[in-house]
């Protein structure tokens, strides 16, 4: 599976991050690069709210909101966050 994501975005929201979860967040990101689908992934989950195909990728205490795009196979990366802040409204884009 394809993974893009805006880097000046990411860059900025894994410098907020301790060194344990920069490397897990990593880690996930190899995980769905290998994936064939997103239901090879147990840890990713579609998110309530929107009929369009946003997802959240939850580790340990962290979030990763993803916007999947099936006819290419392709998920964008939204943002990584803590729980805490992963579900305010400026880290959900259909609710802007």
């Amino acid at each position: 599976m394809n993974v893009i994501y805006p880097e000046k975005k990411i860059n900025k929201d894994t410098a907020k991050l301790p060194a344990y979860a920069k490397e897990d967040a990593a880690q996930q990101i190899e995980a769905l690069k290998k994936a064939i689908t997103l239901g090879d992934m147990t840890n990713v989950v579609p998110m309530e709210g929107t009929d369009e195909p946003y997802y959240r990728l939850k580790f340990g205490n962290y979030r990763m909101m993803l916007y999947y795009y099936a006819d290419t196979e392709t998920v964008m990366l939204l943002s990584i966050t803590h729980r805490k802040d992963a579900y305010k409204k400026q880290n959900l884009p259909w609710r802007k």
